[in-house]
Protein backbone atom coordinates (compact mmCIF):
# COMPACT_ATOMS: atom_id res chain seq x y z
CA UNK A 1 0.00 0.00 0.00
CA UNK A 2 2.79 2.06 0.83
CA UNK A 3 4.81 1.59 -2.14
CA UNK A 4 1.36 1.99 -4.19
CA UNK A 5 0.75 6.07 -3.18
CA UNK A 6 5.02 6.81 -3.11
CA UNK A 7 4.46 5.67 -6.86
CA UNK A 8 3.80 8.69 -9.30
CA UNK A 9 1.51 6.52 -11.51
CA UNK A 10 -1.42 6.84 -8.69
CA UNK A 11 -1.36 10.58 -8.98
CA UNK A 12 -1.05 10.47 -12.86
CA UNK A 13 -4.12 8.08 -13.07
CA UNK A 14 -6.68 10.37 -11.07
CA UNK A 15 -5.37 13.21 -13.02
CA UNK A 16 -5.82 11.27 -16.50
CA UNK A 17 -9.58 10.61 -14.70
CA UNK A 18 -10.28 13.67 -13.74
CA UNK A 19 -9.30 15.03 -17.25
CA UNK A 20 -11.86 12.56 -18.87
CA UNK A 21 -14.47 13.24 -16.31
CA UNK A 22 -14.10 16.78 -16.98
CA UNK A 23 -13.99 16.19 -20.68
CA UNK A 24 -17.32 14.51 -20.16
CA UNK A 25 -18.99 17.80 -18.13
CA UNK A 26 -18.05 20.40 -20.79
CA UNK A 27 -18.12 18.60 -23.89
CA UNK A 28 -15.21 19.64 -25.18
CA UNK A 29 -11.17 19.32 -25.01
CA UNK A 30 -11.07 23.26 -25.41
CA UNK A 31 -13.22 23.65 -21.83
CA UNK A 32 -10.17 24.57 -19.33
CA UNK A 33 -11.23 22.23 -17.63
CA UNK A 34 -10.42 19.62 -19.88
CA UNK A 35 -7.66 21.68 -21.92
CA UNK A 36 -5.34 21.83 -19.18
CA UNK A 37 -5.63 18.21 -17.88
CA UNK A 38 -5.11 16.84 -21.77
CA UNK A 39 -1.63 18.79 -21.94
CA UNK A 40 -0.26 17.84 -18.32
CA UNK A 41 -1.33 13.58 -18.90
CA UNK A 42 0.61 14.03 -21.96
CA UNK A 43 3.74 15.75 -20.82
CA UNK A 44 3.68 13.77 -17.35
CA UNK A 45 2.76 10.07 -19.52
CA UNK A 46 5.38 10.94 -21.60
CA UNK A 47 7.76 11.49 -18.86
CA UNK A 48 6.61 8.66 -17.06
CA UNK A 49 6.50 5.97 -20.43
CA UNK A 50 9.34 6.97 -22.69
CA UNK A 51 11.93 8.35 -20.02
CA UNK A 52 13.99 6.80 -17.61
CA UNK A 53 14.11 9.52 -15.09
CA UNK A 54 13.63 9.09 -11.44
CA UNK A 55 10.29 10.90 -9.82
CA UNK A 56 9.28 11.39 -6.92
CA UNK A 57 5.95 10.06 -5.67
CA UNK A 58 5.49 13.02 -2.93
CA UNK A 59 6.53 15.24 -5.63
CA UNK A 60 4.09 14.26 -8.17
CA UNK A 61 1.05 14.32 -6.02
CA UNK A 62 1.80 18.09 -5.48
CA UNK A 63 2.07 18.48 -9.19
CA UNK A 64 -1.01 16.94 -10.15
CA UNK A 65 -3.20 18.45 -7.09
CA UNK A 66 -1.97 21.80 -9.12
CA UNK A 67 -3.48 20.62 -11.90
CA UNK A 68 -6.11 19.31 -10.56
CA UNK A 69 -6.99 22.25 -8.78
CA UNK A 70 -6.72 24.73 -11.55
CA UNK A 71 -9.46 21.63 -13.35
CA UNK A 72 -11.73 22.01 -9.67
CA UNK A 73 -12.07 25.23 -10.31
CA UNK A 74 -13.41 25.74 -13.76
CA UNK A 75 -15.43 22.57 -13.44
CA UNK A 76 -17.41 24.64 -10.65
CA UNK A 77 -18.14 27.75 -12.63
CA UNK A 78 -18.91 25.36 -15.37
CA UNK A 79 -21.38 23.68 -13.36
CA UNK A 80 -22.74 26.88 -11.60
CA UNK A 81 -23.59 28.78 -15.05
CA UNK A 82 -26.91 28.62 -16.87
CA UNK A 83 -26.80 25.50 -18.78
CA UNK A 84 -28.01 27.98 -21.92
CA UNK A 85 -24.81 29.74 -21.61
CA UNK A 86 -22.91 28.68 -24.60
CA UNK A 87 -25.27 30.92 -26.61
CA UNK A 88 -23.75 33.68 -25.21
CA UNK A 89 -20.78 32.74 -27.36
CA UNK A 90 -22.51 33.46 -30.33
CA UNK A 91 -21.36 36.43 -32.59
CA UNK A 92 -21.75 38.20 -35.77
CA UNK A 93 -19.57 37.60 -38.68
CA UNK A 94 -18.95 40.78 -38.59
CA UNK A 95 -17.72 41.31 -35.39
CA UNK A 96 -15.15 38.46 -36.62
CA UNK A 97 -14.10 40.47 -40.19
CA UNK A 98 -13.83 43.53 -38.25
CA UNK A 99 -10.43 42.27 -36.57
CA UNK A 100 -9.01 41.17 -40.28
CA UNK A 101 -7.42 44.64 -40.73
CA UNK A 102 -6.25 45.73 -37.17
CA UNK A 103 -4.89 42.97 -36.85
CA UNK A 104 -3.22 42.81 -40.36
CA UNK A 105 -2.25 45.77 -39.97
CA UNK A 106 -0.53 46.07 -36.43
CA UNK A 107 0.41 42.51 -36.67
CA UNK A 108 2.50 43.96 -39.75
CA UNK A 109 4.20 46.49 -37.86
CA UNK A 110 5.02 44.79 -34.61
CA UNK A 111 6.63 42.14 -37.05
CA UNK A 112 8.72 44.79 -38.55
CA UNK A 113 9.67 46.49 -35.31
CA UNK A 114 10.75 42.71 -34.58
CA UNK A 115 12.73 42.28 -37.35
CA UNK A 116 14.34 44.89 -37.90
CA UNK A 117 15.53 44.59 -34.12
CA UNK A 118 16.87 41.43 -35.30
CA UNK A 119 18.89 43.19 -38.03
CA UNK A 120 20.11 45.05 -36.10
CA UNK A 121 21.73 42.56 -33.68
CA UNK A 122 23.09 40.39 -36.11
CA UNK A 123 24.79 43.14 -37.82
CA UNK A 124 26.30 44.77 -33.99
CA UNK A 125 26.86 41.22 -33.24
CA UNK A 126 29.23 40.68 -36.37
CA UNK A 127 30.45 43.64 -35.08
CA UNK A 128 31.21 43.23 -31.65
CA UNK A 129 32.68 39.46 -32.54
CA UNK A 130 34.64 41.10 -35.27
CA UNK A 131 33.50 38.38 -37.84
CA UNK A 132 32.84 38.68 -41.70
CA UNK A 133 28.66 38.97 -43.38
CA UNK A 134 29.20 35.27 -44.12
CA UNK A 135 26.76 32.04 -43.41
CA UNK A 136 28.80 30.80 -41.58
CA UNK A 137 29.40 34.10 -38.95
CA UNK A 138 25.52 34.27 -38.57
CA UNK A 139 25.43 30.59 -37.14
CA UNK A 140 28.72 31.66 -35.21
CA UNK A 141 26.61 34.37 -33.35
CA UNK A 142 24.15 32.25 -32.27
CA UNK A 143 26.98 29.89 -30.85
CA UNK A 144 29.14 33.20 -29.07
CA UNK A 145 25.82 34.59 -27.65
CA UNK A 146 24.77 31.11 -25.98
CA UNK A 147 28.23 31.23 -24.15
CA UNK A 148 27.68 34.78 -23.18
CA UNK A 149 24.07 33.53 -22.03
CA UNK A 150 25.47 31.10 -19.76
CA UNK A 151 27.57 34.20 -18.36
CA UNK A 152 25.10 36.33 -17.05
CA UNK A 153 25.44 39.03 -20.06
CA UNK A 154 22.06 39.43 -22.14
CA UNK A 155 21.22 41.38 -24.82
CA UNK A 156 21.66 45.22 -25.22
CA UNK A 157 18.43 46.94 -24.11
CA UNK A 158 17.88 48.66 -27.49
CA UNK A 159 17.88 45.06 -29.33
CA UNK A 160 15.34 43.69 -26.39
CA UNK A 161 13.04 46.91 -26.77
CA UNK A 162 12.91 45.92 -30.23
CA UNK A 163 12.57 41.96 -29.93
CA UNK A 164 10.24 41.77 -27.65
CA UNK A 165 7.51 43.15 -30.60
CA UNK A 166 7.74 39.61 -31.54
CA UNK A 167 5.27 38.68 -28.76
CA UNK A 168 2.39 40.52 -30.03
CA UNK A 169 3.08 40.16 -33.84
CA UNK A 170 2.54 36.46 -33.23
CA UNK A 171 -0.44 36.56 -30.93
CA UNK A 172 -2.20 39.02 -33.47
CA UNK A 173 -0.98 36.81 -36.60
CA UNK A 174 -2.58 33.62 -34.77
CA UNK A 175 -5.72 35.97 -34.07
CA UNK A 176 -5.47 36.90 -37.91
CA UNK A 177 -5.23 33.80 -38.76
CA UNK A 178 -8.25 32.27 -37.54
CA UNK A 179 -10.64 34.76 -38.89
CA UNK A 180 -9.49 35.39 -42.21
CA UNK A 181 -10.00 33.03 -44.68
CA UNK A 182 -8.11 34.38 -47.68
CA UNK A 183 -4.95 33.46 -48.62
CA UNK A 184 -3.02 36.62 -48.45
CA UNK A 185 -4.18 37.09 -44.82
CA UNK A 186 -2.94 33.98 -43.88
CA UNK A 187 0.02 34.31 -45.27
CA UNK A 188 0.34 37.68 -43.83
CA UNK A 189 -0.27 35.38 -40.27
CA UNK A 190 2.53 33.25 -40.90
CA UNK A 191 5.17 35.69 -41.80
CA UNK A 192 4.44 37.12 -37.99
CA UNK A 193 6.40 34.19 -36.64
CA UNK A 194 9.35 35.09 -38.86
CA UNK A 195 10.82 37.38 -35.93
CA UNK A 196 10.70 34.39 -33.35
CA UNK A 197 12.19 32.08 -35.42
CA UNK A 198 14.76 34.51 -36.55
CA UNK A 199 15.81 35.35 -33.25
CA UNK A 200 15.78 32.06 -31.98
CA UNK A 201 18.96 30.89 -34.68
CA UNK A 202 20.43 34.37 -34.27
CA UNK A 203 20.84 33.97 -29.69
CA UNK A 204 20.99 30.24 -29.89
CA UNK A 205 17.95 30.32 -27.58
CA UNK A 206 14.49 27.85 -27.83
CA UNK A 207 12.40 30.36 -25.64
CA UNK A 208 11.92 32.94 -28.71
CA UNK A 209 10.58 29.85 -30.81
CA UNK A 210 8.64 28.35 -28.14
CA UNK A 211 7.37 31.43 -26.67
CA UNK A 212 6.07 32.96 -30.39
CA UNK A 213 4.60 30.05 -31.40
CA UNK A 214 2.21 29.26 -28.01
CA UNK A 215 1.02 33.13 -28.38
CA UNK A 216 0.21 32.85 -32.46
CA UNK A 217 -1.42 29.14 -31.57
CA UNK A 218 -3.33 30.76 -28.14
CA UNK A 219 -4.87 33.83 -30.12
CA UNK A 220 -5.66 30.81 -33.03
CA UNK A 221 -7.38 28.40 -30.95
CA UNK A 222 -9.22 31.28 -29.03
CA UNK A 223 -11.24 31.97 -31.53
CA UNK A 224 -11.33 28.96 -33.58
CA UNK A 225 -13.57 27.97 -29.92
CA UNK A 226 -15.25 31.44 -29.87
CA UNK A 227 -16.82 31.03 -33.49
CA UNK A 228 -17.22 27.23 -32.69
CA UNK A 229 -19.70 28.51 -29.56
CA UNK A 230 -17.14 26.18 -27.50
CA UNK A 231 -17.12 23.11 -29.77
CA UNK A 232 -14.54 22.93 -31.31
CA UNK A 233 -13.50 19.62 -32.02
CA UNK A 234 -9.72 18.60 -30.93
CA UNK A 235 -9.32 15.29 -32.68
CA UNK A 236 -10.16 14.95 -36.19
CA UNK A 237 -8.07 14.28 -39.24
CA UNK A 238 -7.52 17.23 -40.30
CA UNK A 239 -6.24 18.44 -36.81
CA UNK A 240 -3.99 15.23 -35.78
CA UNK A 241 -2.36 15.59 -39.18
CA UNK A 242 -1.59 19.08 -38.14
CA UNK A 243 -0.20 18.00 -34.73
CA UNK A 244 2.05 15.71 -36.07
CA UNK A 245 3.34 17.94 -38.59
CA UNK A 246 3.96 20.76 -36.38
CA UNK A 247 5.50 18.09 -33.70
CA UNK A 248 8.44 16.62 -36.56
CA UNK A 249 9.32 20.34 -37.57
CA UNK A 250 9.64 21.34 -34.14
CA UNK A 251 11.93 18.29 -33.17
CA UNK A 252 13.92 19.57 -36.84
CA UNK A 253 14.33 23.54 -35.38
CA UNK A 254 15.29 22.04 -32.12
CA UNK A 255 18.33 20.36 -33.41
CA UNK A 256 19.04 23.02 -35.68
CA UNK A 257 19.20 25.13 -32.66
CA UNK A 258 21.69 22.59 -31.35
CA UNK A 259 23.13 22.65 -34.34
CA UNK A 260 23.79 26.45 -33.65
CA UNK A 261 24.64 26.20 -30.29
CA UNK A 262 27.22 23.59 -31.27
CA UNK A 263 28.81 25.65 -34.36
CA UNK A 264 32.01 27.84 -33.01
CA UNK A 265 35.16 29.23 -34.94
CA UNK A 266 33.94 28.00 -38.53
CA UNK A 267 33.96 24.46 -37.68
CA UNK A 268 30.80 24.41 -39.52
CA UNK A 269 27.09 23.87 -38.87
CA UNK A 270 27.13 20.55 -37.18
CA UNK A 271 23.95 18.29 -35.84
CA UNK A 272 24.31 15.95 -33.26
CA UNK A 273 21.39 14.01 -32.77
CA UNK A 274 21.27 13.66 -28.92
CA UNK A 275 17.74 12.23 -28.07
CA UNK A 276 18.54 11.91 -24.41
CA UNK A 277 19.31 15.77 -24.22
CA UNK A 278 16.00 16.41 -26.51
CA UNK A 279 13.80 15.07 -24.41
CA UNK A 280 15.35 15.72 -21.32
CA UNK A 281 14.67 19.25 -22.58
CA UNK A 282 11.25 18.61 -23.56
CA UNK A 283 10.10 16.48 -21.21
CA UNK A 284 11.80 16.03 -18.27
CA UNK A 285 10.04 18.99 -16.55
CA UNK A 286 7.61 17.19 -14.30
CA UNK A 287 10.42 14.74 -12.98
CA UNK A 288 12.54 17.97 -12.21
CA UNK A 289 10.09 19.25 -10.31
CA UNK A 290 8.69 16.47 -8.10
CA UNK A 291 12.16 16.13 -7.32
CA UNK A 292 12.66 19.99 -6.59
CA UNK A 293 9.19 19.69 -4.30
CA UNK A 294 10.26 16.15 -2.80
CA UNK A 295 13.96 18.13 -1.19
CA UNK A 296 12.50 21.26 -0.87
CA UNK A 297 13.10 23.56 2.02
CA UNK A 298 9.98 25.99 3.12
CA UNK A 299 11.32 29.55 2.32
CA UNK A 300 9.48 32.83 2.70
CA UNK A 301 7.46 33.42 0.02
CA UNK A 302 8.74 35.72 -2.71
CA UNK A 303 4.73 37.10 -3.86
CA UNK A 304 5.49 36.91 -7.49
CA UNK A 305 8.78 37.44 -8.32
CA UNK A 306 8.78 34.12 -9.87
CA UNK A 307 6.30 34.00 -11.64
CA UNK A 308 6.37 37.60 -13.14
CA UNK A 309 9.92 37.91 -12.84
CA UNK A 310 10.50 40.06 -16.28
CA UNK A 311 8.12 42.77 -14.78
CA UNK A 312 9.90 42.68 -11.12
CA UNK A 313 12.88 43.61 -13.11
CA UNK A 314 11.60 45.85 -15.33
CA UNK A 315 10.32 47.71 -11.74
CA UNK A 316 13.18 47.48 -10.30
CA UNK A 317 11.86 45.08 -7.78
CA UNK A 318 13.88 42.07 -8.02
CA UNK A 319 16.34 41.45 -10.40
CA UNK A 320 15.54 38.55 -13.08
CA UNK A 321 18.02 35.18 -13.34
CA UNK A 322 18.73 34.07 -16.80
CA UNK A 323 16.91 30.58 -17.07
CA UNK A 324 14.99 31.36 -13.96
CA UNK A 325 16.52 28.82 -12.14
CA UNK A 326 20.48 28.79 -11.47
CA UNK A 327 20.28 25.35 -10.01
CA UNK A 328 19.63 22.49 -12.41
CA UNK A 329 18.07 18.59 -11.45
CA UNK A 330 19.73 16.09 -12.59
CA UNK A 331 16.74 13.90 -13.57
CA UNK A 332 18.26 11.16 -15.49
CA UNK A 333 21.35 8.79 -14.14
CA UNK A 334 23.72 10.52 -16.85
CA UNK A 335 25.31 13.66 -17.16
CA UNK A 336 21.48 15.94 -18.69
CA UNK A 337 20.06 18.32 -15.94
CA UNK A 338 18.03 21.18 -16.80
CA UNK A 339 16.68 24.22 -14.90
CA UNK A 340 13.07 23.83 -16.29
CA UNK A 341 10.85 23.21 -13.77
CA UNK A 342 7.42 24.14 -14.92
CA UNK A 343 4.92 27.24 -13.91
CA UNK A 344 4.29 25.34 -10.48
CA UNK A 345 7.58 25.80 -9.02
CA UNK A 346 7.31 29.19 -9.50
CA UNK A 347 3.51 29.44 -7.50
CA UNK A 348 5.20 28.07 -4.72
CA UNK A 349 7.98 29.89 -4.10
CA UNK A 350 5.74 32.61 -4.78
CA UNK A 351 2.82 31.55 -2.64
CA UNK A 352 3.63 28.72 -0.29
CA UNK A 353 1.60 25.38 -1.61
CA UNK A 354 -1.57 25.92 -0.02
CA UNK A 355 -1.47 29.50 -2.11
CA UNK A 356 -0.21 28.26 -5.75
CA UNK A 357 -3.44 25.71 -4.42
CA UNK A 358 -5.19 28.39 -4.67
CA UNK A 359 -4.77 30.85 -7.04
CA UNK A 360 -4.71 27.66 -9.55
CA UNK A 361 -8.47 26.81 -8.48
CA UNK A 362 -8.62 30.92 -9.49
CA UNK A 363 -6.99 30.36 -12.75
CA UNK A 364 -9.68 27.48 -13.45
CA UNK A 365 -12.59 29.42 -12.32
CA UNK A 366 -11.08 32.54 -14.50
CA UNK A 367 -10.76 30.81 -17.95
CA UNK A 368 -14.40 28.79 -17.01
CA UNK A 369 -15.75 32.58 -16.77
CA UNK A 370 -14.12 33.49 -19.97
CA UNK A 371 -15.17 30.25 -21.85
CA UNK A 372 -19.13 30.92 -20.61
CA UNK A 373 -18.72 34.38 -21.38
CA UNK A 374 -21.00 35.07 -19.02
CA UNK A 375 -20.91 38.32 -18.81
CA UNK A 376 -18.26 40.05 -21.42
CA UNK A 377 -18.17 40.15 -24.97
CA UNK A 378 -16.69 37.31 -27.24
CA UNK A 379 -13.58 39.91 -27.58
CA UNK A 380 -13.39 39.75 -23.77
CA UNK A 381 -13.93 35.97 -23.67
CA UNK A 382 -10.75 35.73 -26.95
CA UNK A 383 -8.45 37.97 -24.32
CA UNK A 384 -9.02 35.58 -21.26
CA UNK A 385 -9.20 31.89 -23.42
CA UNK A 386 -5.86 33.17 -25.35
CA UNK A 387 -4.32 34.14 -22.17
CA UNK A 388 -5.65 30.53 -20.83
CA UNK A 389 -4.50 28.71 -23.50
CA UNK A 390 -1.23 30.10 -23.89
CA UNK A 391 -0.26 30.11 -20.55
CA UNK A 392 -1.05 26.44 -20.05
CA UNK A 393 0.06 25.11 -23.13
CA UNK A 394 3.85 26.42 -21.78
CA UNK A 395 3.21 25.66 -18.21
CA UNK A 396 5.05 22.36 -18.20
CA UNK A 397 8.37 24.77 -19.07
CA UNK A 398 7.66 28.43 -17.40
CA UNK A 399 5.33 30.42 -16.93
CA UNK A 400 4.27 32.69 -19.67
CA UNK A 401 4.26 36.16 -18.07
CA UNK A 402 7.36 36.01 -16.85
CA UNK A 403 8.29 37.51 -19.90
CA UNK A 404 7.90 41.15 -20.36
CA UNK A 405 7.22 40.68 -24.33
CA UNK A 406 4.24 37.88 -23.49
CA UNK A 407 2.79 40.72 -21.51
CA UNK A 408 3.13 43.22 -24.23
CA UNK A 409 1.46 41.43 -26.38
CA UNK A 410 -2.08 40.86 -24.27
CA UNK A 411 -1.63 44.42 -23.64
CA UNK A 412 -1.44 45.20 -27.95
CA UNK A 413 -3.98 42.45 -28.41
CA UNK A 414 -6.35 44.29 -25.94
CA UNK A 415 -6.11 47.94 -27.74
CA UNK A 416 -6.67 46.47 -31.03
CA UNK A 417 -9.42 44.77 -30.21
CA UNK A 418 -10.82 47.50 -28.61
CA UNK A 419 -10.32 49.53 -31.37
CA UNK A 420 -11.60 47.48 -34.09
CA UNK A 421 -15.02 47.04 -31.91
CA UNK A 422 -15.44 50.73 -31.68
CA UNK A 423 -14.86 50.96 -35.11
CA UNK A 424 -17.31 48.30 -36.30
CA UNK A 425 -19.86 50.02 -33.86
CA UNK A 426 -19.36 53.15 -35.49
CA UNK A 427 -19.85 51.06 -39.10
CA UNK A 428 -23.03 49.24 -37.94
CA UNK A 429 -24.52 52.90 -37.09
CA UNK A 430 -23.59 54.46 -40.26
CA UNK A 431 -24.87 51.42 -42.68
CA UNK A 432 -27.80 51.41 -40.47
CA UNK A 433 -27.67 48.13 -39.52
CA UNK A 434 -26.30 46.54 -42.88
CA UNK A 435 -23.10 44.21 -42.63
CA UNK A 436 -20.57 44.71 -45.13
CA UNK A 437 -17.36 42.77 -44.96
CA UNK A 438 -14.52 44.77 -43.77
CA UNK A 439 -11.63 42.95 -45.48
Amino acid sequence: MIDAIASPWLPYLILVAVTALARLLCGSWFAPAAFVGLVWSFFIGVCLILTQYPVPGRGMWMLVLLVVAIQLGALVVHQLRPRDSGSSLVTSVHEFEALVVPCRRYGLICTAIALVGCVYFLFTSLVEFDLPFTGLSVLEVGARWTLLRYDDVYEPWSVRLLIMWLHPAALLGGILFACSLTRLNRLVAAITLLPAFAYGFLTGARAAILLGLTCWVSGYVALLCIRSRGRLHLFSAKRISSLLLSAAVMVVVFLAIDGVRDSKWYQGFVIDVREQKLATYIFGSPAAFAGWYAHADAAPPLWGARTFAGEFDLLGIKSRTIGTYTATSNVTSGADATNVFTIFRGLIEDFTPYGALLIAAIIGAFASWAFGALTITASGALLGLSAFYGAMLISPLWSLFTFNGATLAWIVAWCVISRANRESQVFSLSSHGRQVPCQ
